[in-house]
């Protein structure tokens, strides 16, 4: 399976590419200092972005700034989320102009494109949450974070399913676990040990048994088997963790908190991707 720009909208990929090929953006692709100082403003943009959005999503998550008023939190790193997403799209669309002929046909940027939506929508609809009275019309946040849930979903989809990439999905599926463990509180312990067997077992399964490797698709069913069996591990955890906790309403936030995080973590993981697919 494989799904790109060029598979969904084969007019579009042939309009980016006619664009691609225009003697602005060629020089600009042919110069190398303006494409480095793009690319550099990118990463910074980036660097921005992600910063405003892992301070106020650890904050939620209780894993820093602890003493500090989430909404706080919030206020300070506003005007960065918005910036930081301003940049990555101006500069991001530069960059993706200039290499329109290796992108339009690659899965991973399709990805990437999917994740990227649905991560700058839960931060803004956690930004929100965190902004809003508990008495407030919660509808607008609530909405955003439902269809970027259902975004990321289908990119995690796109990635444990499309052949070259779908080793990202697994980093980032290893990514939550590890996010996960640094949230809870009373089980920790557990939780580390159990979602370490059960992921490790499961990668030396898939390496050593000689079924799997001697059919990706056995492999690819031990791989599922494995983060499905680590999620039910978490949940159970996160149920567990729910009920010890004093603080009113405690997934209200820390939910799109940590799907927002992840969904960040899964653009990095596409992004980085496109140089190997």
């Amino acid at each position: 399976m494989s799904v790109s720009f060029h598979h969904l909208a084969p007019g579009l990929s042939n309009a980016v590419l006619a664009l691609s090929q225009t003697p602005l953006v060629k020089q600009v692709n042919e110069t190398i200092w303006i494409f480095a100082a793009v690319e550099t403003l990118h990463l910074l943009s980036l660097a921005v972005l992600g910063g405003a959005v892992f301070a106020l999503n650890l904050r939620l998550l209780g894993v820093a700034l602890q003493n500090v008023p989430a909404r706080d939190v919030e206020r300070a790193t506003r005007p960065w989320l918005w910036g930081g997403i301003l940049g990555t799209i101006v500069t991001g669309s530069g960059m993706a102009l200039a290499t329109a002929g290796g992108l339009v046909g690659s899965a991973a940027f399709f990805v990437k494109m999917v994740a990227l939506v649905a991560a700058i929508l839960l931060s803004l609809a956690v930004s929100r949450l965190v902004r809003q009275e508990p008495a407030d019309s919660r509808g607008i946040a609530s909405a955003l974070a439902v269809v970027a849930l259902a975004l990321w979903a289908g990119s995690i989809l796109l990635f444990a399913s499309t052949n070259g990439i779908r080793a990202g999905a697994l980093l980032v599926a290893l990514a939550s676990f590890g996010l996960f463990a640094a949230f809870t509180q009373h089980y920790r312990r557990l939780y580390v040990v159990a979602v370490g067997a059960i992921v490790g077992g499961g990668l030396l399964f898939a390496e050593f048994w000689p079924a799997s490797r001697q059919d990706p698709a056995v492999a690819q069913t031990v791989y599922f088997a494995t983060v499905g069996g680590a999620l039910l591990v978490a949940l159970v955890v996160a149920l567990a963790e729910s009920r010890s906790r004093a603080e009113p309403a405690p997934g209200l936030h820390r939910l799109p908190a940590f799907a927002s995080t992840l969904a960040w973590v899964s653009v990095a993981a596409a992004g980085r991707w496109i140089g190997f697919s």
